[in-house]
């Protein structure tokens, strides 16, 4: 019986070692799992890293708050001005657009030229149309003008950069700042130049058509549409320095731009804008680029297919190189007054 005894405790220590090596033993596979797993992580994230280094402008960003690009006002519209109120037939808006006009501080004349043409339209068949004309700083003395207009359309968003051509970037993500920070979602939201002409009727009707497709298609967003022209993808960045609109392959690598607008009009809502805005606070940018860079780097990164940029199959907006000489005056005009007798009846 003592023996017996003696060789139980002699066992029971071999017992234990037996029992924590077994439960190590079974760590092993789940240990090495954990590692591997870790390691695949890790070599994802700088797999990552590494294409987000290459490829900047075409994955998801992570959220944050946005970067303003050093933009500031000194002069912001008044959207619900005296044009809103005698053109009120007492019923509601069915939609509601904003177009933000780029121009230049001295360009009075564009401007009133605009503003007794398509620009003077503030209602077609209960769609509300705003007009705001963006510009830069300039001197004393045209400032003096400035906030003698201003008083009287109460439509300028002014900035604090010098006017530039090289400024003009500015200005489109200028218009996209006020618009994200002031106007409702499902508002739309157009950019263009001070020498288009704009036929506000077939802007209306396509609004309203893609707004059907939208439902149909079952569409997150409006789709961008590129009511002056656009481009397919097969356009290549300008390499030549002294071009004014260059871009150097370290800024831009690839030979060729995505699909995308040219920045004489597009038209989407501002729920997108506010988007692309947000977005372009963490991408490289291109200033000089600004429409490639919007609707086309951004529009793509944002994960807006190809096939919600939308070409009109009509021409909506005419460019005329600044109103150069009085034949095209005389055509702009000409082209007003057939829009009118088009929607006399319909506009206010």
């Amino acid at each position: 019986m003592k023996l017996y005894v003696m060789k139980r405790r002699n066992i029971l220590p071999i017992i234990v070692v037996f029992v924590f090596i077994s439960f190590f033993v079974s760590l092993v596979p789940l240990l090495t799992l954990m590692a591997r797993k870790e390691n695949d992580k890790s070599t994802a994230t700088k797999l990552k890293s590494s294409i987000e280094e290459a490829m900047p402008n075409t994955l998801p960003l992570p959220l944050r708050l946005p970067n303003d690009h050093n933009i500031h006002f000194l002069k912001e519209p008044l959207l619900s001005g005296k044009g809103e109120h005698h053109c009120s037939n007492g019923r509601e808006s069915t939609w509601t657009m904003v177009t933000f006009v780029k121009s230049t501080a001295t360009n009075f004349d564009r401007c009133n030229l605009l503003r007794s043409t398509w620009a003077s339209l503030k209602k077609i068949e209960n769609r509300s149309l705003f007009t705001v004309f963006v510009i830069g700083k300039t001197d004393s003395d045209v400032q003096a003008l400035i906030d003698e207009e201003h008083e009287t359309y109460h439509d300028i968003l002014q900035i604090t950069k010098t006017e530039n051509y090289h400024n003009i970037g500015f200005k489109t993500l200028a218009g996209m700042k006020w618009a994200s920070e002031n106007l409702p979602s499902n508002y739309y939201y157009s950019t263009s130049d001070d020498d288009m002409w704009i036929d506000m009727l077939k802007v209306k009707e396509l609004i309203d058509h893609y707004r059907g497709v939208v439902v149909e298609k079952e569409w997150p967003e409006f789709p961008i549409i590129c009511t002056y022209k656009w481009w397919n993808g097969s356009l290549q960045p300008i390499r030549t320095p002294t071009d004014k609109n260059y871009v150097s392959k370290e800024q831009y690598p690839w030979p060729y731009w995505p699909a995308f607008c040219f920045g004489g009009m597009y038209t989407t809502s501002v729920s997108v804008i506010k988007q692309l805005w947000e977005l372009s606070a963490f991408s490289k940018t291109y200033y000089n680029a600004d429409d490639v860079w919007i609707t086309g780097l951004l529009r793509h990164r944002l994960g807006m297919p190809n096939e919600m940029m939308i070409r009109p199959d009509q021409v909506v907006a005419k460019h005329y190189h600044g109103f150069e000489n009085n034949d095209v005056n005389v055509t702009h005009f000409e082209q007003w007054d057939e829009l009118r007798q088009k929607t006399d009846n319909i506009t206010c």
